[in-house]
């Protein structure tokens, strides 16, 4: 072990989490560094990828209230950073009545544009997609650019005083007291607030240190696919959610498929399937052949517009609790911020800030995101 190094924040998770809580933390003049075991952007974990979907249109309102705040933090990062990393080219969620319902009470409560028509209608408007039962289109909805967002929040890190340490594995974390002890193989520091958001690594960490929920760590495998001939133009392609009656049930965050357009990439879709618990450092990234066929039989019901050869597959590291809430909590010196993954980027300045909070020693108060005693 060498030297202990003091310094008054560290971040272990250079993802889109980690990276929004650091920069929030040096925004504020505060002394922290920044450790991620790869580089940046990479494809091992969450936060790669072209976009992410925007959306205020949740069937619970804990994420409505959310999004709606994450849609001005989005705006004072962007003006930050000199980027541009959401644009509102709108959202469809389509499906059975009482997913539509509780979604239209939702963006009721903030006084949100919407408008609500049937499948005949919204086929019309978007040729090609195909919808079930009841449709809205929000457009308060979009996009974010997912790789640029991570680097741009690694960029303002570093150019406002963070430390930020690339493929520096952590070998060890324990407690000194009110203290963190983050072993690397460079360097052993010493800290009174140590803030994890490492996704699929979190459990592995600090597992043996604070009282988690149950995690969830699987790979999910969307597809992109392009256009036909006529529908190229962007226009044609809001983001989505499907809300299938016949879906995996249970949560009212869970649909039975998702999807965006990315530049550059085509339109992608995502449809849920049993997926196996897996471990991030044994991952194969093997395309499951099984799935791919059902996504496309999936995308030949749904989206007459995509052209079923030009798929191509990928996956993402999923990481969830079993009612896929956040969690956002602190216990002595260690602030989880964790799982954020499957429906949680578009929050991600939002995140940073309220993750920041509880590095700064705030408490958290919403009951969905508090770790156990």
């Amino acid at each position: 072990m060498f030297a202990l190094e003091h310094i008054d924040h560290i971040v272990i998770g250079a993802g889109a989490m980690g990276s929004a809580t650091a920069w929030q933390l040096a925004l504020q003049g505060k002394d922290v560094a920044l450790i991620e075991q790869f580089g940046v952007a990479h494809n091992k974990g969450s936060s790669h990828g072209g976009t992410r979907i925007f959306r205020l249109s949740y069937r619970a309102p804990l994420y409505t209230d959310l999004a709606a705040r994450a849609l001005t933090d989005w705006r004072e990062l962007e003006a930050d950073s000199d980027e541009h990393l959401l644009e509102q080219n709108g959202q469809l969620d389509h499906g059975y009545q009482e997913a539509i319902d509780e979604i239209a009470m939702c963006l009721d409560r903030h006084g949100r544009s919407y408008e609500r028509m049937d499948a005949a209608e919204a086929h019309s408007r978007w040729p090609g997609m195909n919808f079930e039962d009841h449709v809205l289109y929000s457009p308060d909805g979009g996009r974010c650019f997912a790789d640029k967002t991570v680097a741009t929040l690694i960029r303002r890190t570093q150019e406002l005083g963070g430390d930020v340490h690339l493929n520096t594995p952590v070998l060890s974390i324990h407690l000194d007291g009110d203290f963190a002890i983050v072993e690397t193989a460079e360097k052993t520091w010493r800290t009174p607030s140590l803030v994890v958001a490492a996704g699929g690594w979190v459990e592995k960490l600090v597992g043996h240190l604070v009282d988690l929920p149950k995690l969830i760590v699987d790979a999910g495998q969307p597809a992109h696919f392009q256009p036909i001939a006529g529908l190229e133009s962007e226009s044609y392609w809001p983001s989505f959610l499907h809300h299938g009656s016949n879906g995996r049930g249970g949560s009212p965050l869970e649909a039975s498929a998702y999807g965006l357009y990315t530049p550059g990439e085509g339109f992608k879709v995502g449809t849920w399937s049993d997926r196996k618990a897996i471990d991030p450092d044994n991952r194969d990234f093997e395309i499951s052949q099984k799935h791919l066929s059902e996504m496309k039989q999936y995308v030949a019901h749904w989206f007459p517009g995509l052209d079923l050869e030009t798929a191509s597959a990928t996956t993402c590291l999923f990481t969830n609790t079993p009612e896929e809430d956040f969690i956002l909590d602190r216990r002595g010196p260690i602030t989880v911020c964790s799982p954020c993954s499957g429906h949680g980027f578009k929050f991600v300045p939002t995140i940073g800030k309220i993750t920041a909070e509880l590095a700064l020693g705030g408490l958290q108060t919403t009951p969905q995101w508090q770790l156990g005693k």
